[in-house]
């Protein structure tokens, strides 16, 4: 006799609603609209958002969890990325990259190798623009392109599990307009590598960005991200 399941109901859960308020809470913090330290009072988001405080807490509960907001002495507050947590994000960070780029340089087909090049052109744009915003974006299309080119969707997977807290150091750094050039020219520079097969160099390249962005992000460099 088959033994029966104890799983329970499904709880239903106005999953949409909560997504859209995650997703705006997300982006405010990761664009620095909400920086460390800020309170996050229920009563005057739900009016701001108007949204029930069902629904806040249940997207407040889902940033609590990525590490985003923590319940401090006074409620909740936006949290800070410790030195030691930005040291980590942009080690573990550099080692996928590394990985990334040398498996592109081995597997991308000439398909991969175009739609890296577009998502390049679009990133410069944004550079042009010096608007971090789109930079962020762009960016975040780059790595798309460059994993899928890699054929390593694990790596983005990590990557994107990294995303909200990479992309709050990525506009701290980005933010220093001295850093806005020398990060698309290592772009530049590395997809070069790339388009000659040379993973070697590519790896090197990347390691050498994610480097500067960390100095810049962390501040133990003085413009050099």
């Amino acid at each position: 006799m088959d033994k029966a399941l104890v799983l329970g109901p499904v709880q239903q859960e106005s999953a949409p609603l909560r997504r859209k308020i995650s997703s705006l809470l997300r982006q405010a913090i990761e664009t620095q609209m909400l920086p460390a330290g800020t309170r996050l009072i229920e009563k005057n988001l739900c009016q701001e958002l108007n949204v029930s405080r069902t629904a806040l807490r249940e997207s407040l509960r889902e940033l609590e969890a990525e590490g985003l907001i923590t319940n401090g002495a006074k409620g909740m507050v936006v949290a800070a990325i410790s030195a030691e947590e930005a040291i980590n994000v942009y080690a573990v960070r550099g080692a996928l990259e590394a990985l990334v780029v040398e498996q592109f340089a081995e597997r991308a087909d000439d398909a991969a190798m175009k739609a890296l090049e577009v998502s390049v052109d679009i990133l410069a744009k944004s550079y042009e623009q010096q608007d971090v915003k789109k930079i962020v974006v762009a960016k975040a299309e780059f790595y798309e392109a460059l994993c899928n080119g890699a054929s390593n969707l694990i790596a983005l997977e990590l990557l994107t599990r990294l995303n909200s807290r990479i992309t709050r150091l990525r506009f701290a750094s980005l933010s220093k307009s001295s850093r806005l050039p020398t990060s698309i020219s290592e772009i530049r520079d590395l997809v070069a590598a790339l388009k000659q097969r040379n993973a070697g160099e590519a790896r090197a390249i990347a390691l050498r960005h994610v480097s500067n962005a960390a100095k810049a992000a962390i501040g133990n460099g003085k413009d050099q991200a």
